[in-house]
């Protein structure tokens, strides 16, 4: 299970923490049910642009060992502190491990599966700004760590991979269009990895998927870094993409005018904390050591401020302790990202 590659113990690497910056069923908590003023960044959180555009929107962030049965819980970041998101009525279970998008076209944050303290869920959400639609359960069934990213050319959000309630790997693809899912193929990038980065592939058209953990039956699996492109009616390798190179947990996002980004991960010894630009063909560095090196952080872009925003993470598999921290960063290739809320690890 996806698991392994964060929480299980038995990988070497350097600690390269970075220096100080260079310059559920019942409704969401209330402020005061939350803990404290900012949320706990566990290493299966999400960040996604918020759809009020007030900032950046985390979800979730339980320990994946220890996920309680109370709601999802979402906070806002808006450059200068975390607030709770009040919503009423039925909200999606917490839980680790679920698989989130952005859908643009329409404006809504999209949350499929994951792990819950009763398993894990085939559940469909969608949050508006304002309050969460549930869907039916059904396809694709139970899935965690499935990637899943948003494709304007199709106006669907398109899901890959993942592994089911019993731990099995699927490479099944599905679109979800608001309504309804759709498997539009049965087998995927091969092999089979989870969790891969996945983007719209803003240059070609359709979904860029990058890396991932390699699905094998040993304890820590290998990292892949190979790249494969969703055109709408299957996945094409790019063995001439070239690239940063072996990476799990890598993060990625479209930014207005840089185009698609892929950021950060492991290459299961060491970090990264760097920034590739994909051109529709191959990936070419566009800045090193943007990010301090990390990997299963949260990535967004705030449109209402133009900046890109990341948060937590971890340095290495085995690592228990998750950063609490939240960095930013201007676009400009040669700027570095400003760290602008420092907390200790959880």
């Amino acid at each position: 299970m996806i698991a392994l590659g964060l929480a299980a113990g038995g990988c070497s690497g350097e600690d390269a923490s970075p220096p100080a910056s260079p310059d559920g069923s019942t409704g969401t908590p209330s402020a005061s049910e939350a803990a404290a003023d900012a949320p706990v960044l566990g290493a299966s959180h999400a960040l996604l642009p918020d759809p009020t555009g007030e900032g950046v929107l985390l979800l979730g962030g339980p320990p994946e060992e220890a996920v309680d049965d109370g709601p999802m819980t979402l906070w806002r970041w808006d450059g200068d502190a975390w607030s709770v998101v009040e919503a009423s009525g039925p909200a999606p279970s917490a839980r680790s491990f679920f698989s989130a998008t952005y859908d643009a076209a329409r404006g809504v944050v999209v949350v499929f599966g994951g792990d819950t303290s009763a398993g894990a869920s085939e559940e469909t959400w969608e949050w508006d700004g304002r309050a969460w639609t549930s869907f039916a359960e059904g396809a694709p069934g139970a899935l965690m760590s499935a990637s899943l990213a948003f494709d304007p050319t199709s106006g669907t959000s398109v899901l890959y991979g993942g592994n089911d309630d019993l731990g099995e790997p699927r490479g099944e693809t599905w679109a979800w269009d608001g309504a309804t899912w759709t498997r539009l193929a049965e087998r995927g990038p091969e092999p089979i990895r989870w969790p891969a980065a996945s983007v719209a592939d803003t240059p070609g058209g359709g979904v860029v998927l990058y890396g991932g953990h390699q699905v094998v039956d040993e304890s820590l699996p290998p990292a892949l870094g190979d790249t494969w492109v969703w055109g709408g009616r299957s996945w094409e390798p790019r063995p001439d993409a070239a690239g940063p190179g072996d990476l799990v947990n890598a993060q990625a996002l479209v930014h207005p005018r840089l185009g698609t980004l892929l950021v950060g991960g492991s290459d299961m010894a060491r970090p990264s904390g760097d920034v590739w630009h994909w051109d529709g063909g191959r990936w070419d560095l566009l800045a090193r050591g943007v990010f301090p090196p990390r990997q299963a952080f949260g990535l967004a872009y705030d449109e209402a401020r133009d900046t890109v925003v990341l948060t937590g993470g971890i340095v290495r598999p085995g690592e228990l302790e998750r950063h609490q921290d939240v960095w930013e960063w201007s676009g400009d290739p040669h700027e570095k990202a400003v760290r602008v809320d420092a907390r200790s690890p959880a």
